[in-house]
């Protein structure tokens, strides 16, 4: 049985994809004998909505069992052809991250749905993502300033420990806003947020991670006579997925990471401006532009966001 919200979400990614002879033909690869008007009490010369004819489909595969059938069927429909037309189903990935929620998870080598074996969390791609395919997404380059000094001061025991524990710290932060970190060596690493209004939650997470560090140092006992003080750069645009995230290659990450290092101070967030012009008017405000950085704009805060 679908979830209420789920249920609603698959008519529409059926009513939003596909014109309703072509629902009545997955209800046909479904079912032997399947007519839309006939389930709905329509005369045959009336048409039917997309809506409606997604609707009976989804009802019928409730009634029937036939609904992770009807799932799988749809992703094998991504990108191929029905009645002739080559569909791209726009909003799959994001329907099966909400089905991922529900503890139930595509895998794309198996081709069906299976229960997830790990928290949701620890999927780079969401339970959702495709291997190979191009997506669009935000990424988050993040490390700490100064981890060299900082390595040679108190040596790699101490500070590995203290690495561990903010790590912890922010991947509390990162899953609080649907982020999955893709890559993590120590004192920095690089993390990706994807779906709907994914942007705007990248840049808010950035900044709630700078604003809350001075938490952090108070909740943990530490032998570190200075706070630990982080730099983070974003950009957002389309890359190629790979569940091997460490392998993926892309002038997305590269940005955000060169931004990150070579233009961003410590306690700072700076964003690209391409991201700047797709956040929303009221996150965009905050943030002030500093010029040119290679051959794009760039805009970061203008104050320290990790200090009391």
């Amino acid at each position: 049985m679908l979830e209420p919200a789920l249920k609603n979400r698959k008519i529409e990614l059926l009513a939003q994809n596909f014109r309703p002879d072509e629902i009545d033909e997955i209800g046909r690869l479904l079912f032997k004998k399947y007519n839309s008007h006939l389930l709905t009490g329509t005369e045959t010369h009336f048409t039917l909505s997309p809506r409606k004819c997604a609707a009976a489909l989804v009802d019928e595969c409730i009634e029937k069992d036939r609904v992770e059938k009807l799932i799988e069927l749809i992703v094998s429909l991504d990108d191929q052809t029905i009645l002739g037309r080559q569909v791209r189903i726009e909003g799959l990935e994001e329907f099966l991250n909400n089905l991922a929620h529900t503890g139930t998870v595509y895998d794309f080598r198996k081709r069906r749905l299976v229960k997830a074996r790990k928290e949701l969390d620890l999927q780079p791609g969401w339970g959702s993502l495709n291997e190979g395919k191009r997506y669009s997404i935000t990424v988050m380059s993040l490390d700490v300033a100064g981890n060299s000094a900082l390595v040679s001061k108190y040596g790699n025991r101490v500070m590995e420990k203290i690495y561990f524990h903010l790590r912890r710290f922010l991947e509390n932060r990162i899953y609080r806003y649907d982020g999955r970190i893709w890559n993590f060596a120590g004192d920095g690493g690089i993390v990706a947020f994807t779906f709907r209004g994914h942007q705007d939650r990248g840049v808010l997470c950035a900044l709630e991670i700078q604003r809350s560090l001075p938490i952090f140092h108070l909740q943990m006992e530490s032998p570190l006579k200075e706070s630990i003080a982080l730099r983070i750069g974003l950009d957002t645009g389309k890359l190629k997925f790979s569940n091997q995230t460490g392998n993926i290659v892309s002038e997305v990450i590269n940005y955000a990471s060169h931004l990150e290092k070579q233009n961003t101070s410590a306690g700072g967030v700076s964003i690209s401006g391409n991201l700047h012009g797709e956040i929303s008017s009221r996150i965009a405000s905050v943030f002030e532009c500093t010029g040119d950085f290679e051959g794009r704009s760039a805009y970061c805060m203008p104050n320290r966001l990790d200090l009391l």
